[in-house]
């Protein structure tokens, strides 16, 4: 990819407006950013782009209302040109091979700060790649640990029953009063198993799962 020889447009993803507006501060310091746009949900983003297509998104992955890497998908087949950075609080392995797979040209853990959202900004707009020190790190040591359950994105006892409820077609309410949970564990369940099955919805979840037998007919 060549270096750019002007500022980029930016839009920016993430249903935290503190978030988004810490991030408009230090993108609008930045010489490499002509443009700064926001967007707190996947529906408001697409349009926007639409209308104003941008160089570069960054884009948190669990939202409120959707999957940030469900939209970089769409956002690749309506714009091929287009660069990704995916800024995330999440830490756990699935999601860093989740990542990994869906080939941003960066990847910024929220932990990293300020100062590692700038460096990556810099890093994609001079036509290169960047994944923060803290990525690196704890994606290394996760590699070396070995982990072979969760390194093949297996889920957990525990997950496999939230997925068995999915499978019924029960509710969120309802699988967590059948396991004695909290609706929000639940729901942090059937993130994370749409993360590790790559699912698009929670009927592909379930055909997945299905065919790697993780749950019967």
């Amino acid at each position: 990819m060549k270096q750019n020889d002007h500022p980029l447009s930016v839009m920016m993803l993430d249903d935290h407006e503190l978030v988004l507006e810490g991030l408009r501060r230090v993108l609008g310091e930045m010489p490499e950013v002509k443009s700064v746009t926001t967007a707190s949900s996947p529906q408001q983003l697409l349009q926007k782009s639409r209308e104003h297509p941008c160089d570069l998104y960054i884009i948190d992955i669990e939202l409120a209302e959707g999957n940030g890497l469900d939209v970089m998908h769409e956002l690749r087949r309506l714009q091929p040109e287009a660069r990704f950075i995916v800024c995330t609080m999440h830490e756990e392995v699935w999601t860093l091979h989740a990542l990994l797979r869906q080939h941003p040209e960066g990847i910024v853990l929220k932990l990293s700060g300020a100062k590692a959202v700038k460096e990556a900004v810099a890093a994609v707009a001079g036509g290169g790649e960047y994944r923060c020190p803290r990525f690196t790190q704890l994606y290394g040591h996760l590699e070396r640990a070995g982990a072979s359950r969760v390194k093949q994105n297996l889920p957990t006892p525990r997950e496999k029953e939230v997925l068995e409820g999915i499978a019924r077609g029960l509710s969120t309410a309802e699988i967590a009063d059948l396991l004695c949970l909290t609706e929000n564990t639940v729901e942090g369940y059937r993130k994370s198993l749409m993360l590790k099955l790559e699912a698009r919805n929670v009927a592909d979840l379930v055909v997945k799962a299905l065919g790697k037998g993780f749950i019967a007919l």
